[in-house]
């Protein structure tokens, strides 16, 4: 039997869909393929994610959406959370999306509320203010206020405030790892970053200089000024005094090269951080994403699972 090409298969599944979730998948691949160039191999994949997060937005029973984190009614500063059905109070995974930081929706990862909903995580997704509406450091203050909306409010949806993970992919892992790193963001008045259980950064961007495949120019527009380039590089950061952490690149990421990712976990581990480092053979910058969609029983998954698990996320099992 023939093989259907991307684009075939691509159309295929388009035609399968209603015209509601045609609608969400457009502006779901829009910002794919204008914030991370998403290329025609994986449209398949992020439309199945994509609607499958669609449906489970709009249909899960323990899904309290667009609950505003920090006193605004800007649809930016709000977050969604999705409960598990047990009895006991459950591990938390904040999840902070990428898109280069001037796209991305909460509404766009719902999949990824569902892979970690099936694990047994009640699921805070979180978004933020974008360029050019702002610059850094304010959408990294906005997720210091998300976090700080989970350590005081997650046990009133099921979560338990002592099992907190942080996770960002791309830009969003950026955000996580400064929140962690740096003393600006966190000398922060709720919560002890060191009590977090852990971090899952995935295809994070750490050095803008050295081995960076990033687009500068836009690096220093979103950055806002020479010295905030210079000072939003994880990689200038590097300390010791942190929770677990686990680092996942593809060897073969157009946009957040493998050799910074590798050099920056070497040097944290250099100084003794807990720091775990994965590199995906063959990996990409979507490919690594696609790995925590439901229905990926790849090794970006199971390796964050058994983290979590070392990390103590059930140890009342």
């Amino acid at each position: 039997m023939e093989k259907n090409s991307p684009e075939k298969d691509f159309k295929d599944r388009v035609t399968r869909c209603g015209a509601s979730a045609i609608a969400v998948f457009v502006l779901f691949l829009f910002v794919c393929v204008s914030g991370c160039g998403a290329p025609v191999k994986y449209y398949g994949a992020l439309l199945d994610a994509g609607l499958d997060g669609y449906n489970y937005r709009a249909g899960y029973e323990g899904a309290v959406l667009d609950i505003p984190y920090a006193g605004s009614d800007n649809d930016m500063l709000k977050l969604d959370v999705f409960r598990t059905m047990g009895d006991k109070p459950a591990p938390v995974l904040v999840f902070i999306h990428g898109g280069y930081w001037n796209s991305g929706h909460r509404k766009l990862y719902a999949s990824f509320a569902k892979t970690f909903n099936s694990a047994g995580f009640v699921t805070v997704l979180v978004d933020y203010r974008l360029y050019p509406e702002v610059m850094y450091p304010v959408f990294v203050d906005d997720c210091v206020k998300a976090l700080n909306w989970t350590v005081e409010h997650i046990a009133e949806y099921g979560g338990d405030p002592a099992k907190i993970f942080i996770a960002g992919s791309s830009a969003g892992s950026h955000i996580a790892a400064m929140i962690l790193l740096d003393e600006e963001f966190r000398n922060i008045p709720a919560f002890d970053p060191l009590k977090l259980r852990g971090a899952l950064l995935t295809s994070s961007p750490f050095d803008f200089e050295k081995d960076n495949l990033l687009d500068e120019d836009i690096l220093h527009e979103v950055m806002g000024s020479e010295e905030n380039f210079r000072d939003a590089q994880p990689i200038k950061h590097i300390r010791k005094d942190v929770p677990p952490i686990l680092i996942i690149n593809g060897d073969r990421d157009p946009l957040t090269s493998e050799a910074q990712a590798a050099r920056f976990a070497r040097e944290m581990k250099e100084i003794g951080a807990p720091v775990t480092y994965l590199m995906i053979p063959g990996g990409d910058h979507h490919s690594v994403g696609l790995g925590l969609t439901p229905g990926r029983k790849g090794e970006v998954f199971a390796t964050f699972m058994k983290f979590a698990r070392d990390a103590g996320a059930f140890a009342d099992e």
